[in-house]
């Protein structure tokens, strides 16, 4: 089995991101719905609505920085090889 790197480098950058961010947002989305209501089911939906749109946001913004860091990669490889030529 081959390992992607960059993949790898990609996914641990988007848990770390990921936990940095959603451990205050859902601390604080419990905290702020909590002053109106008790209902668990209330508390559950806010926060799976709230992170998961953070989520949404946050994963294509990384998927983008790292396609576009790669196509970078890619056009000075091809810029390298033609001088080469």
């Amino acid at each position: 089995m081959k390992y992607d790197k960059q993949a790898l480098k990609e996914a641990v950058v988007d848990t770390l991101l990921g936990a940095m961010v959603n451990f205050p947002l859902s601390w604080l989305t419990i905290y702020s719905v909590l002053i109106f209501t008790t209902n668990s089911f209330i508390i559950s939906l806010s926060q799976l609505i709230i992170l998961s749109i953070l989520a949404i946001i946050r994963r294509y913004y990384i998927r983008v920085y790292f396609q576009e860091k790669m196509e970078k990669k890619k056009r000075k490889q091809m810029a390298k090889s033609h001088e080469q030529t």
